[in-house]
């Protein structure tokens, strides 16, 4: 079976590239219970290892800029866990693979990610309570997938999350599983392979906010992130979420204006190039690795309709 899925996807490698999307890198098997996308570091070498026979590894830069992407392969870890650097680095600096760190600078500047307050709702039992203070449109399914639905405008989520903390005298400490600005400028300096990529200020719903929220999601980081690391990819933006209802018109005019040329999405596809398309920025499609078996999951994914992967 192995051997069936390797020649199926070395055939969809003549006319398909791989970017690959992981979060955390980690045998702490707490993560995933906590809804946190995460994969051992046995896991990832073996799928590097068996993705190595059939595509060719290059970085995020060169995977863009190629004007058919088909047979290359590239990596990406977003949100910024810190134990990419721990477990996940090694393994690339010995294949010599290059890699991307998709990065909110505000969590990078010591503000909480606000999907760890509604993680921590959800841990606490807290989220009935919650919902009595406040009122949002859209309340179908679990409180965690909701509370990214577009029509729930993810700044004032936030918001009415602090004020509910603050009211009830609830400290969250902050979290040590992230980068900060100190530990991205020294990563980017010591590890050539390692580049960076704007992932949002504050990892909201592009969709869910104003335009001048939208703006500021997009554009903030970018200059801050330009000084803070020794490699930035100035004109690759990484979507929040990356689904198709997670950007609209407005996102896509504002990141043109403000000089992104790709925008990498999360829609569990592979990525083929469209020589015909003349739309801007021009959108790659990730792929999320979340079992060990990674060639029969692509295949499985591939041969199945289309789906948001909705990360984190």
């Amino acid at each position: 079976m192995y051997n069936q899925h390797q020649n199926k996807l070395r055939d969809l490698s003549k006319s398909h590239g791989l970017v690959l999307l992981y979060h955390s890198i980690s045998d702490d098997t707490a993560l995933s219970e906590h809804r946190i996308h995460n994969v051992t570091p046995n896991m990832f070498e073996k799928h590097i290892s068996e993705l190595c026979e059939v595509f060719q590894f290059v970085s995020m830069a060169e995977f863009a800029s190629a004007e058919d992407p088909a047979g290359l392969a590239a990596i990406t870890f977003d949100d910024g866990y810190r134990n990419v650097l721990t477990n996940a680095l090694p393994i690339l600096e010995g294949a010599q693979i290059p890699a991307s760190l998709c990065v909110n600078s505000s969590v990078l500047q010591g503000q909480i990610n606000w999907r760890d307050k509604v993680r921590f709702l959800i841990k606490h039992d807290l989220t009935e309570d919650f919902m009595t203070t406040c009122s949002l449109p859209m309340t179908k399914g679990t409180f965690y997938r909701f509370s990214k639905h577009p029509a729930n405008n993810s700044a004032l989520i936030d918001e009415r999350l602090n004020e509910y903390f603050n009211d009830h005298g609830i400290r969250i400490p902050q979290d040590s599983a992230y980068l900060d600005s100190k530990d991205l400028k020294s990563c980017t300096r010591s590890h050539k392979i390692l580049s960076v990529v704007n992932h949002g200020a504050t990892h909201y719903v592009l969709s869910s906010l104003t335009d001048e929220q939208q703006a500021h999601e997009i554009i903030e980081p970018r200059l801050w992130l330009s000084e803070c690391s020794r490699c930035c990819l100035e004109n690759v933006f990484s979507v929040p979420f990356g689904g198709s209802r997670d950007i609209n018109d407005r996102s896509l005019e504002i990141a043109t204006e403000a000089g992104y040329h790709h925008l990498l999405m999360s829609r569990q596809r592979l990525h083929r190039a469209d020589p015909t398309s003349s739309d801007a920025p021009r959108m790659i499609e990730r792929f999320m690795p979340r079992s060990k078996d990674v060639l029969e999951e692509i295949m499985r994914a591939y041969s199945e309709p289309v789906s948001s992967a909705q990360a984190n």
